[in-house]
């Protein structure tokens, strides 16, 4: 906003000035401004100026005031920086609503106004789990990066509020302990934050809660050779498997094996056997005329890798448990 003045009537005549109000075109609430004024040209006397904020439309309360010296020596304009209070009472409480304030420049002889729009937007919560995966009853830590109070949610993932609490975060950096319940429901969980002041913009983190199953037990599958060649008649495998705790394990191995090219793998049907696991141990076996059943021209797999996948069934008693897992390896072709 610009306001010239002629100072016809003034100590200099036939001089003129003007007076500037500079703002940004938006306002943050609850954050600190820059606003400029100045008498550019101006040689006269200091003088104060006062800045005020009104509520928009109706004018008819001040918000904010506060007053500036204009000097000689700042050469008649000075940088201040202002801040709208976050005060509910003076603003709606739409979130969708455009909100507007009056900003004033009272100088000695002119009152200089702009309208300018508001944005609720105090700035961003920062969010971070000290790791991605939780189990229930486990404990976590959650970090948050801001300079204001904040309200924290965490949410399962049926979106109900299991805790919630206020911050205030010294020096901009707080970390909160939490802990998962222990009947949690498995999925994926939110940590949500937001400015209490703004309600309506949510910053959120997601973290995974699953029951943690232990591997029941181990496979190690061992080549008879890392080369594996052309004229070769057959290449075997040693299945080793064994309990977590130290006991060897009892059952069957289903196998196959499969020729692999960079990321594609082909496999060989002939190959697919059941091998029996006694006391930890089982050997399964690719035989060249299993391989010549799927590619009869053997030759152009030279430089290609064997891989085999076991899957295994054990058994304790009548119980049988299924490991889940693919275990593979792989020798090259030469």
């Amino acid at each position: 906003v610009i306001y010239r003045k002629s100072e016809l009537d003034c100590r200099e005549p036939f001089t003129s000035f003007m007076y500037v109000l500079s703002a940004p075109n938006l306002l943050r609430v609850g954050s600190s401004e820059n606003v400029f004024v100045e008498a550019q040209d101006y040689s006269g006397a200091a003088f104060d100026v006062k800045i005020i904020v009104k509520n928009h439309p109706k004018k008819d309360k001040e918000i904010l005031s506060q007053s500036v010296r204009l000097t000689a020596a700042n050469n008649f304009q000075i940088l201040t920086d202002i801040k709208i209070p976050d005060d509910q009472n003076y603003f709606s409480d739409d979130p969708l609503e455009k909100q507007y304030v009056y900003l004033q420049a009272h100088f000695p002889s002119v009152t200089l106004e702009k309208v300018v729009l508001l944005s609720f937007q105090s700035g961003y919560i920062f969010v971070q789990t000290d790791k991605p995966i939780y189990t229930p009853a486990s404990k976590g830590t959650i970090k948050f990066t801001v300079f204001m109070l904040i309200s924290v949610f965490l949410k399962n993932p049926q979106g109900i509020t299991v805790s919630s609490d206020k911050i205030f975060p010294v020096r901009g950096m707080k970390s909160g302990r939490y802990t998962i319940p222990e009947m949690a429901s498995s999925g994926i969980w939110k940590v949500v934050t937001l400015f209490s002041n703004t309600p309506q913009k949510k910053f959120t983190a997601d973290f995974e809660v699953k029951e943690y199953v232990l591997p029941t037990f181990e496979v190690k599958l061992k080549p008879s050779k890392s080369f594996f060649y052309v004229r070769d008649e057959s290449l075997t495998v040693d299945i080793e498997s064994k309990y977590l705790f130290g006991q060897k394990v009892d059952g069957n191995a289903f196998v196959v094996f499969g020729v692999m090219e960079d990321e594609k793998k082909t496999s060989i049907p002939a190959s697919l056997q059941k091998v029996q696991i006694i006391k930890g141990e089982g050997t399964a076996e690719l035989t060249n005329q299993m391989i010549t059943k799927t590619f009869p021209n053997i030759n152009q797999l030279v430089g290609r890798s064997i891989y085999v996948s076991v899957s295994l069934l054990t058994e304790s008693g009548k119980t049988q448990q299924i490991c889940m897992q693919m275990f593979t390896c792989t020798c090259v072709i030469v």
